[in-house]
């Protein structure tokens, strides 16, 4: 326990405290002169007893108070203890100058306060040691200047002893106390020297671990100072950048990295910085190199990690063409390299959120009416090379900064802004025109241009391009469809029937849905005046839009692609009250239905009807299917070999409106009808147009040739029968006799008309 606290932990003081070898060193100066010295003490305070000289005993208790005091602190400050330990080096020696009567004795006592320096240096520090030593001057000089004068008078003391004491207590003094507290101090400079001498060994066994780490760490490091100037490089950085690891060569960092060729990145959200890591630099020989981290140390200096990124950038530059070429692509027509639709809506955006109700906007179309002549003639590519030299024409002779797209196909449109009237605007259109070439050469031959022009005016307050864009097309369509192919300004009415037959499409929708569709039957007349079949007429009762014509709604169904929808509608309400007829009366006349033009292209056509047909458990003869001249012209290859197989599987055919098309009588003889329909166009000139009743009785005789029945429509009146029975018409329909009867009124006529039915069938 003892040596514990002559030795103690040299971890067991902060630095605040000194080291843990001062607080060693100075217990055992104090310890061992407390031990060596009190016999001392006791010998020198029982002489004093003996002769009576009591104040000698006050002197040795308290030199060995302030003794007792320094050991206790020490174990709390060690300034304090050593600070103690000299005033009581300093009182010793006052003691034995002021009390020994013995001149030579008593200078020995001088002695002792030489080393107070030491002891001050050791544990106060140096500037307290030098001042000891400078004091201490005049003791010296007092003893070499008055050798024989020594203390007061009144307090020297006579002991026997005294000799023996002082030569002792300096002996104990010098020859152990000083010498173990040095020795304390040497071994403690002696275990420095070795932990010093390991600490070296492992400082060079990490310095070269270090270097190995720094060397073959996998990747480019520089240690640079705060500066940028280069301390230290690895030789994979020395080989980025192109330096050499040896030679006089400039070490700022950034004369290897071209500042002005950076390319500045982007952090993780998208945003650049200005961060040096997050930039990529070319090196002098044109890699491209980046900051992978920056890290400083604790002395101050930087560990900068580079990476060669030069294929990565190449990689990541080839992605950006290709993202650019990509929104390129994305937003201009590949062919003529013109802004295509969707550019055209967006610049139209702005310039409707920019119009200032006084000056006229125009969107212009032209459409390529002369591509088919090329295609036709030459190929394709050939119309791809009309297409690319009509818009390079166009946006030679349009207005410099025009915004020129390729709208679709062969339809390029133009934006002309800032013009006084529409006048203005059709005049300047005009003169294109005329600017525009009337000839241009593919493939060594000339081809002629011809185009149509359409124009729409932006509106005040208009906000929705599309709109504007479809004002275009619609008056394009109607410069097309003109017979001089000109100039086409698009006006309201247009518009309104353009809003009408959306109207319509929309109500179609939701009028099969909602059941606001049905069929009125329009009975077929024999001569007798008996019926002989009723034609299906569909009607539609709009909940908006009122009663709607067929003649309105077929077309508009037709061209949106509606009519399969509204065919499929009526072959099964057609098939429906066909049963229901046979289910009530146990007959049931011929029903004929219409088959749109694009009902015939439909290649589910056939198995449709049969399918309906089975559903509802009819024989075939039951229905009739009618079909347009027209609609047979219009797909005449497959028109044929649908009514061919509906033919063999026992279904008549019926041609309505026989004699307004323009097929050739030829033509005709293909078609594998039963029945010809005279269009009511012509019944209603008998009386009137002697050439209407020719064409009438021509119809007839052709029937008969095709081996056809005939029927004529829209019989109005007594003359109009006669004429038709006077030249062999078979069957007639129109008010004279019956107007189209709902299902209740037909069920009424088909109860009177049984009896012929059934001897019919």
């Amino acid at each position: 326990m003892m040596f514990r606290w002559l030795f103690p932990n040299e971890n067991a003081l902060t630095p605040a405290e000194n080291a843990a070898w001062k607080l060693s060193a100075l217990r055992i100066i104090l310890v061992s002169g407390f031990l060596l010295e009190i016999w001392i003490a006791v010998h020198t305070s029982a002489s004093a007893f003996a002769s009576g000289n009591y104040k000698v005993i006050w002197v040795v208790g308290l030199l060995y108070v302030i003794k007792s005091v320094a050991i206790y602190y020490s174990t709390r400050s060690v300034r304090a203890s050593a600070g103690l330990l000299i005033l009581n080096i300093y009182g010793v020696t006052l003691a034995v100058v002021t009390l020994i009567q013995d001149h030579q004795i008593a200078a020995l006592g001088y002695i002792l306060v030489y080393a107070a320096p030491l002891i001050a240096r050791l544990f106060l520090g140096l500037r307290l040691a030098l001042w000891l030593m400078f004091f201490n001057i005049f003791p010296f000089l007092f003893l070499i200047s008055r050798p024989d004068q020594y203390g007061w008078p009144d307090l020297q003391v006579s002991l026997s002893s005294v000799q023996t004491d002082v030569h002792a207590l300096i002996f104990l003094f010098f020859n152990f106390c000083l010498p173990l507290a040095v020795f304390r101090v040497l071994h403690e400079l002696d275990s420095t020297l070795t932990q010093f001498t390991r600490a070296s060994k492992a400082l060079k066994l990490s310095h070269a671990q270090y270097q190995e780490i720094f060397e073959n760490a996998g990747t480019a490091l520089i240690l640079t100072d705060p500066a940028g100037q280069i301390l230290q490089a690895n030789n994979q950085a020395n080989t980025l950048l192109g330096r050499h690891s040896h030679g006089e060569q400039s070490r700022d960092l950034f004369s290897w990295l071209l500042m002005e060729n950076s390319v500045r990145l982007q952090d993780k959200y998208g945003q650049d910085t200005d961060e040096l890591r997050l930039s990529a630099y070319q090196t002098r020989d044109g890699k491209m190199v980046v900051m992978n981290n920056i890290s400083q140390t604790s002395t101050g200096e930087f560990i900068v990690a580079l990476s060669d990124v030069s294929s990565f950038y190449a990689m990541h530059n080839a992605l950006q063409l290709s993202i650019e070429r990509e929104d390129y692509l994305s937003s201009h027509d590949l062919l003529t390299n013109l802004p295509n639709r969707d550019m055209l809506r967006q610049h139209l955006t702005s310039v409707l959120a920019n119009q200032d109700g006084i000056h006229v906007t125009a969107l212009v179309s032209f459409r390529l009416n002369s591509i088919r002549h090329a295609n036709q003639q030459f190929g394709a590519p050939a119309g791809d090379t009309l297409l690319r030299r009509f818009a390079d024409e166009l946006g030679a002779v349009l207005p410099e900064n025009s915004f020129c797209t390729r709208l679709r196909s062969i339809v390029f449109s133009f934006v002309l802004e800032r013009f006084q009237t529409p006048g203005d605007v059709v005049l300047f259109v005009e003169q294109i025109r005329e600017k525009m070439p009337k000839e241009i050469e593919i493939n060594g031959e000339m081809l002629q241009v011809q185009f149509s022009a359409g124009i729409a005016l932006l509106r005040n307050g208009e906000s929705e391009p599309d709109d504007l864009i479809r004002r275009s097309e619609m008056a394009l369509d109607a410069a097309r469809k003109s017979s001089d192919q000109s100039t086409s300004l698009f006006d309201d009415a247009e518009a309104q029937e353009i809003r009408r037959n959306i109207e319509i499409e929309v109500g179609i929708i939701s009028g099969l849905k909602h059941n606001e569709f049905h069929l009125m039957y329009q009975p077929k007349i024999c001569h007798q005046g008996k019926l002989a079949g009723v034609e299906a007429l569909l009607r539609w009762d709009s909940a908006s839009l009122g009663r709607v014509s067929p003649a309105e709604f077929i077309p508009v169904a037709e061209h949106s692609g509606l009519i399969h929808h509204i065919s499929d509608f009526v072959l099964d309400a057609v098939c429906a009250q066909i049963r229901l007829w046979l289910d009530t009366h146990g007959e049931s006349p011929v029903v004929a239905l219409n088959l749109s033009v694009i009902d015939l292209a439909r290649t589910d056509l056939i198995e449709l009807i049969e399918e309906r047909c089975q559903h509802y458990r009819i024989e075939t003869r039951y229905l009739e299917l009618e079909i347009t001249e027209t609609g047979l012209i219009a797909n005449e290859a497959i028109s044929i070999q649908h009514l061919n197989a509906l033919k063999k599987r026992g279904f008549s055919i019926a041609i309505d409106d026989f004699g307004t098309g323009y097929s050739s009588l030829s033509k005709l003889s293909h078609f594998p009808a039963h029945t010809v329909k005279i269009d009511r166009s012509f019944v209603a000139q008998i009386g009137y147009n002697p050439k209407s009743e020719m064409i009438i009785k021509a119809i007839i005789s052709l029937a008969e040739i095709l081996s056809c029945k005939t029927v004529a429509e829209g019989v109005e009146n007594e003359d109009q029968e006669s004429f038709l029975k006077q030249v062999g018409c078979d069957f007639f329909q129109g008010y004279y006799f019956y107007h189209p009867l709902n299902r209740r009124d037909m069920s009424d006529l088909l109860v009177s008309n049984l009896p012929l039915l059934q001897q019919a069938s």
